[in-house]
Parts: C-alpha cells; sequence; structure tokens
C-alpha cells in the first residue's frame, strides 16, 4: 500500500516478503566520506524483479529496490575536497568496496570482501527520492551525456565485463543467450569485437529488437546441437539456459553465466561440462567508465530499449511487467 511521505521523510520503492510497495522512509544520514544523491532516473530490469523475489540478504528482509540510477550531488560536506561538489550530476558505481582491503588493493575492488552493493544487500536502492553513497562511487556525467542514455550505464557496464570475461576477438564464433535487457546489451557489444556475434533467444519481440538493431539473431529452437560455437554467455541464470549454452559450445569451448538470478540454486548435468572440458566463467558487475564512454559518443543507443516510461509512484505495478515478452526495462523518473 502506498503511504504519503511524512514530515522529514522520503518515498521510496520497498520490497520485502515477495510483496513491493511504494512509502516512506527516513531522510538518510551521511557518514564520513558519503554522499547525499537526489535520483533523477532509475532503471527498472530484470534484476530488480530478481532481488523482489528474494536474490541477497537485507537486513530483517526489507530493502529499497534500485541498481541503476543517475541523480544530483544534494549534499557533500563530509566526503572531503576531492568528492563532487553539490549540483553536479552523477551515476552511481552499485559496487560500494572498502578500498582498503587487499582484494580493493589488488584491482578486485568489485569483490571486496566487505563489499555492498545498491538495492540489492542492506544499501537503500535507487529508487528513492534521496540516497547516501560512497563519494567514490559517484562519477560525473559529462554534459552532453543526458540522464536517459546515462542511466543504461550500469546494465552497459555489465555487458561489458561478461563480454570482457568470454574473450570474444574478431575469430570467436560467439552467442549471446538470453530475452533481456542484458542479453541484447551484450550482443551488441560482442558485435563491437566481432560482426559475426548473435543473439540467441525463445521470445519473438526479442528477435524483433534484434532485427531493429541489425544484429545477427535466430531462435533458440532453430540453433540445432551442433556444439560450434567458441563461447556462449547466458544472461539468465537458469538450469535449462546453462544446459542449453553447454549444447550450444564445441569442446573445450566457454560458457559465461551473467544472469543474475533468484532461483539460485540451480540444478545442472554437469556430464556434459566434463566430458567435454567445457569452461564456466561467471560475471557480475563491471566499472561504469567504459560504458559511460560508449553512451557519450553514442556507439550504442539504448533508447529502443526503453519499454515504459513511469513516474515513481508507480513503480512497483511496473515491476511485475519484467516478466512480459518484450519487455526489456522501464525508466522511472524519480524526482525532478
Amino acid at each position: 500500500m502506498m503511504m504519503a511521505a511524512a514530515s522529514g521523510s522520503i518515498r521510496a520503492v520497498f520490497a520485502a516478503e515477495g510483496r513491493v510497495d511504494v512509502a516512506s522512509r527516513p531522510r538518510p544520514s551521511l557518514g564520513a566520506d558519503m554522499v547525499l544523491v537526489r535520483p533523477t532516473m532509475a532503471l527498472l530490469t530484470p534484476l530488480e524483479r530478481e532481488v523482489a523475489r528474494g536474490l541477497g540478504v537485507a537486513t530483517g528482509g526489507v530493502r529499497v529496490l534500485g541498481s541503476s540510477c543517475v541523480g544530483v550531488i544534494e549534499d557533500a560536506s563530509r566526503a572531503g575536497p576531492h568528492a563532487p561538489a553539490r549540483g553536479t550530476r552523477v551515476a552511481v558505481q552499485p559496487v560500494f568496496s572498502c578500498g582498503r582491503c587487499e582484494r580493493c588493493m589488488g584491482g578486485l575492488a568489485m569483490h571486496c570482501g566487505m563489499r555492498t552493493i545498491l538495492g540489492i544487500d542492506d544499501a537503500a536502492g535507487a529508487l528513492s527520492e534521496l540516497i547516501a553513497v560512497p563519494a567514490a562511487a559517484c562519477i560525473a556525467l559529462p554534459k552532453e551525456l543526458d540522464d536517459e542514455r546515462a542511466v543504461f550505464a550500469i546494465a552497459l557496464a555489465r555487458a561489458l565485463e561478461a563480454v570482457r570475461r568470454g574473450g570474444v576477438d574478431k575469430t570467436t564464433f560467439a552467442s549471446v543467450l538470453g530475452d533481456d535487457l542484458l542479453a541484447v546489451l551484450c550482443t551488441l557489444v560482442a558485435v563491437e569485437e566481432n560482426q559475426l556475434a548473435r543473439l540467441v533467444a525463445t521470445s519473438e519481440a526479442t528477435l524483433r529488437i534484434g532485427e531493429q538493431f541489425g544484429i545477427r539473431h535466430r531462435a533458440l529452437h532453430e540453433t540445432g546441437r551442433r556444439g560450434d560455437q567458441e563461447l556462449v554467455i547466458d544472461t539468465t541464470g537458469s538450469a535449462e539456459t546453462i544446459a542449453a549454452a553447454a549444447r550450444m559450445v564445441r569442446p573445450r569451448g566457454h560458457v559465461v553465466v551473467a544472469g543474475i538470478s533468484a532461483r539460485a540454486p540451480v540444478a545442472v548435468d554437469l556430464s556434459q561440462i566434463a566430458l567435454d572440458e567445457i569452461e564456466l566463467h561467471g560475471s557480475g558487475f563491471g566499472p561504469v567508465g567504459g560504458a559511460l564512454e560508449r553512451l557519450t559518443r553514442r556507439a550504442i543507443d539504448p533508447s529502443p530499449l526503453i519499454s515504459r516510461r513511469i513516474g515513481l509512484a508507480d513503480a512497483a505495478k511496473a515491476l511485475a511487467t519484467l516478466g512480459e515478452p518484450g519487455v526489456f526495462s522501464v525508466l522511472v523518473q524519480v524526482t525532478r
């Protein structure tokens, strides 16, 4: 049930015990090295749907949803001289790391032992009128990059990381398997390296998007079982799609599992993976800088992947539509 924000409180989209509501929450306070960001736009993706289904662990089982947003710095008084100034437009890197541990110092900040992930762990997510985040997680946006494109930076960074993990180059026979936003973005990134990379999907709506972008595409049931792909990137993360990916690759081929699902753990028959010596790679979040650069120079235009534009009050209802064919993302105007 939607609740009106009380004095000194703000509105946010909460998930708890499988239910999603717009409700009020206290205005966040700032700790050291933190800034207060007013999200202007956030992106609803299948990842938010999976969080609402129970992905991750939250204190008390209640979370504010949202891993992707752009916004404006409202308060940087506790963040030090190198933080973005008040009024700066920023994208928020959703993986918060300590910056001091062995992993962080060794270039593995995305896997910091103390990390929290915006909208997944106990870090209040982007579907909120104000959020408190580490100053180091804020990346200033170029003035020529508008909010509607910039808000795709997190999803595009995940796609870039998946393709990097797969090692796509000009000689790689690669397929991306999935029907969601990440599948399309992964294929667009893979095509930058090899124009023969293709999107393999089950939904006609996804295949039409592939045609709209001018990328090679094929229905999963038409791919056969030749096992001739060197690499398959699976963006769903289900037992069925991981098994399908394993059937599509050649012996000693590679499967990248980029789908983040609340259905884990999944039961997968590992016999073929063992007998054909198939290598499995995981892929999660990636650095946002490269994604912002591509969006700024319009190397990738995500606008056809915006299925709906809504306000914050409608975000809870819109979340359910992410399971429908052809709904890739929902753009949420959080504040103005």
